[in-house]
């Protein structure tokens, strides 16, 4: 006789599928894929990320216009995942780990750190090098299995840190130069290739 029953298979099958929903997420994010985004939520789901604030279908349009417009390449990871699970509800902390490369432009590089970090450089000297940041936080998130499928109610973003820095990314020496496969936004990146 097995050690488990049918109400503990389902929790693992609900598990994964939550799961699957806060991992696609990110990939969303990253490969700038707006009907991914839009995929992991329900049409009437909130989305509280600081920067926007309201429906998150309209919040899956507008982040992923301003990444293309802020950023170079962003990479975004869920670690530490607790999951409360009851009946349809699951409610969610995923630790979350992002870096963002943006653009080596005085006015984007003010507008996302803001005037004090602009004050700490000769931009005589720094034109044009791109910026960084780093991210500590954590998506705290409410999702709801509606039939058989999960998506996220509503997402709450909490952070717990960041750094900023000028970018030292090294692209055509020693090592990295022969690490010629690279990320990219969209259809071409190379994980499409994988896919069946």
């Amino acid at each position: 006789m097995p050690d488990y029953d049918n109400a503990e298979l389902q929790e693992l099958v609900d598990r994964k599928r939550v799961y699957d929903v806060l991992t696609r997420y990110c990939r969303a994010l990253d490969r700038c894929d707006v009907d991914l985004m839009k995929s992991v939520y329900w049409d009437d789901a909130q989305d509280d990320h600081g920067v926007f604030n309201g429906g998150a279908q309209e919040f899956a349009e507008f982040i992923i216009r301003e990444i293309q417009e802020w950023f170079e390449v962003t990479m975004h990871a869920i670690m530490n995942v607790h999951m409360e699970l009851k009946d349809n509800i699951a409610c969610t902390e995923s630790y979350l780990f992002a870096y963002h490369r943006i653009r080596g432009d005085k006015k984007k590089v003010e507008e996302i750190f803001g005037s004090t970090y602009l004050s700490k450089f000769d931009w005589s000297k720094v034109d044009g090098i791109p910026h960084v940041f780093w991210y500590g936080g954590r998506y705290i998130d409410r999702l709801e299995k509606r039939g058989k499928e999960w998506k996220i109610a509503h997402r709450q973003v909490v952070m717990d840190w960041n750094h900023n820095e000028i970018s030292s990314g090294i692209w055509d020496e020693g090592m990295f130069k022969t690490l010629t496969l690279r990320g990219m936004r969209g259809p071409e990146d190379p994980v499409f290739k994988n896919l069946p």
